[in-house]
């Protein structure tokens, strides 16, 4: 602590000298230098942690030989770093599609993430983003995410090739190729890339809960319909809008909102709607429910 108690003769002559020496001290608790002796810190810091390792690969072996808890672990514990007196659990993932989800109990500050591994090995910012994302849901945050997700989509685990699919469009009702080519030239001018088959036939028959009536492989450029639809009650512009929907996806991006891709934004809803008896196609819909169910 620095005095202001003034002094006279003797007194003086060393109190000049103290000051003269405690200048260099002073001149070193300055910003400048403070961040300068932050940095070498951090450097030092940083050469003694291990460097993040990628999880590219046989996920199952990285797991066998360890490597996968010890890569989730340090990306626990340099997310919590930016969390004070939260409680972070962390998984990491193999999915295809979602890449980040959060679980938040924001009254006892604890919190469940679940990232894809391509995160294992991701720089300063981006965990720093994690952490915001996580306790936050900040949307600048999200955006970096985003953006770090679409740089490393190499890293997402691709479908298997499924090129050799048998394509089966002949259904006892109703014809898909037919369909098909009608709604690429009435709607795409022709532009759509891909091929289309019925689903694989249901061994037995049972009560659903839910159904997917439709699919779109952008990797194989494949469309696939349930085959709940090829019966005598389904009227044929019911299953063009099926179809209709999933050549959409051709067309449309799917961008990553929060970690999420979001298939149906609102371009393509809208281009949806201009399916020309949507009303009718979704009124159908809703009708019909239960008997699509059952089968």
């Amino acid at each position: 602590m620095r005095s202001t108690k003034r002094v006279r003769g003797a007194s003086a002559a060393r109190s000049a000298t103290a000051t003269a020496a405690a200048a260099p001290a002073a001149a070193d608790r300055s910003p400048a230098r403070t961040a300068e002796r932050a940095a070498r810190l951090a450097e030092q810091v940083r050469r003694l942690e291990p460097r993040p390792r990628a999880l590219d690969g046989d996920l199952r072996q990285a797991a066998a030989d360890g490597a996968l808890d010890d890569a989730r672990r340090r990306l626990e514990r340099r997310i919590r770093a930016h969390m004070p007196r939260a409680t972070l659990t962390l998984v990491f993932t193999d999915n295809r599609y979602t890449m980040i989800s959060v679980r938040r109990d924001a009254a006892r500050r604890a919190y469940r993430l679940r990232v894809h591994h391509m995160f294992a090995d991701a720089p300063p910012e981006v965990t720093r983003a994690l952490a915001r994302y996580v306790r936050h849901n900040d949307r600048d945050a999200s955006r970096l995410l985003g953006e770090y997700i679409d740089a490393h989509q190499h890293r997402v685990r691709p479908r298997r090739d499924r090129a050799g699919t048998r394509c089966v469009t002949r259904g006892a009702h109703h014809d898909l190729q037919a369909i098909f080519d009608d709604l690429n030239r009435r709607y795409f001018g022709g532009a759509i890339d891909a091929r289309i088959t019925w689903g694989a036939r249901s061994r037995r028959r049972r009560r659903r809960n839910s159904i997917k009536m439709g699919s779109y492989s952008v990797e194989d450029r494949l469309i696939r319909i349930h085959r709940t639809l090829d019966r005598a009650f389904v009227p044929r512009f019911f299953v063009e809008w099926i179809v209709y929907h999933e050549m959409l996806h051709q067309v449309h991006e799917a961008p990553i909102v929060k970690g999420r891709r979001r298939f149906h934004t609102p371009a393509f809803l809208a281009d949806e709607a201009r399916f020309e008896r949507y009303d009718e196609a979704r009124a159908w819909e809703r009708a019909h429910i239960e008997e699509l169910l059952d089968f």
